[in-house]
């Protein structure tokens, strides 16, 4: 996909300085800076996008009656910018199977849920710990509250959930939300899906470590 082509370029600048907080990628590659009402949303790197992705938005969709959007953030809280011919590539690769992106610069769930309030996120088991880190909040600390509270408190007041998909560990053990021992004031804003629903054990990594 060429974000040049067709006069696309002018937002993705507006995008890439800022001046917007998101996009939306169509199949038929047409750029809209227009958002979705309370969407359905998997946010990823899709680097490469894979049959686990293409599931576990399916599972989801399912569960919650919902159509699904994936969604990649140009800015990392691990990583640096993306590059606009990575995300072209990425881009390319999901909308040519028919599937809609939405483009934010929302690195952290904390701003997604901001960018699209009233969202569903869709996690798998590794984001949802990383959700509850909260070396990922240092600007989070604010009165008696904890980081993590403090940015699950902004999540519910922009009227977002997470949709939660398990995941097998290094010992080979699945993990599901049912695992992890969430605050009760927080429950409501999850809701997990089964081994029997969603299960896919390849990963992004393994599979770009194969193509190397």
């Amino acid at each position: 996909m060429c974000l040049a082509r067709n006069g696309l370029m002018n937002s993705i600048d507006r995008l890439y300085s800022e001046e917007i907080p998101a996009l939306v990628i169509a199949p038929s590659d047409e750029i809209s800076e227009s958002l979705p009402e309370k969407p359905l949303v998997l946010a990823g790197s899709f680097n490469p996008f894979h049959d686990g992705h293409r599931e576990m938005l399916a599972a989801a969709s399912q569960l919650t009656g919902k159509v699904g959007y994936l969604e990649i953030s140009i800015q990392n809280v691990d990583k640096p910018l993306l590059p606009r011919p990575e995300l072209g590539r990425r881009a390319a690769a999901i909308t040519s199977e028919g599937v809609s992106l939405i483009v934010t610069s929302a690195p952290r769930f904390t701003e997604k849920s901001s960018v699209l309030p009233g969202a569903s996120f869709v996690i798998g088991f590794d984001t949802f710990v990383r959700l509850l880190d909260e070396k990922y909040y240092p600007d989070h600390v604010a009165g008696e509250a904890s980081p993590v509270e403090n940015s699950l408190n902004l999540i519910e007041e922009n009227r977002c959930k997470f949709v939660v998909a398990g995941r097998k560990d290094n010992q080979e053990v699945f993990n599901e939300l049912s695992v992890v021992d969430i605050p009760p004031r927080y429950r409501k804003m999850f809701i997990g899906l089964s081994e029997s629903q969603f299960r896919s054990d390849i990963s992004s990594t393994e599979l770009r470590n194969r193509s190397k």
